[in-house]
Formats: C-alpha cells, structure tokens, sequence
C-alpha cells in the first residue's frame, strides 16, 4: 500500500485534468508516472519549477490533502538514499525503467 501523488490545474478550465506524478510505498522508490510532462527526475523538477512554483498547478496526494513541492521532492529524495529501499532487488521489474536511478513506468496504476 502507498501513496499517490497528483497535480490539479488551479484554475477551472473546460479542457483541466489532473496529472499523476507518482507514488510512494513502504520499501520501494518512488514509482514515477511517466508521461508527456516528464520523462526524467531533472525534467519533473524543471516542470513543479514551470507549474507549481508558477501557482499553475497544485499538488495533492490521494486524500486530497495539499503538499508542497518541497515535501514532496524531500520525500522522493528521501527515499533515492534509503538503504532499504536501494536493496529491493524488485525495483526496476513489473514494467519500470531504470532512469538514472530512477524509477519511472507508462503504465496506469494506483
């Protein structure tokens, strides 16, 4: 069980739609959600920079409570130096990539 993470357009607008950006479990990596935003961990950075710092977006885990970009990079961050988390030998299987150490998949999920 985990922990997903969205971005919610602030503004309404007829064509918004929420973007999921990953999740966090107990003994994984982060998951990213791969897709037409982001393909690395520098490019998500560079994208909560263009969208969440510009008040565009806001982020949201999946009980709808609010989180700040710094929780969230400081949680991912977190978990890329878990000793733990580096040792699950299942990181990278079941339809994730490897980007720079990076955990990221196409697939839907939650």
């Amino acid at each position: 069980m985990g922990t997903n993470y969205y971005a919610v357009k602030k503004k309404p607008g007829l064509y918004n739609r929420e973007i999921h950006l990953g999740k966090s479990s107990a003994g994984w990596l982060f998951l990213f959600r791969d897709n037409e935003e982001f393909h690395t961990y520098p490019q998500f950075k560079k994208w909560l920079e263009n969208n969440v710092d510009t008040g565009e977006y806001v982020l949201f885990d999946e009980y709808e409570r609010e989180v700040t970009k710094e929780y969230l990079l400081d949680l991912i961050d977190s978990k890329q130096k878990d000793k733990h988390n580096l040792s699950n030998p299942d990181n990278f299987n079941y339809n994730t990539k490897n980007i720079d150490g990076y955990r990221f998949t196409y697939r839907d999920f939650s």
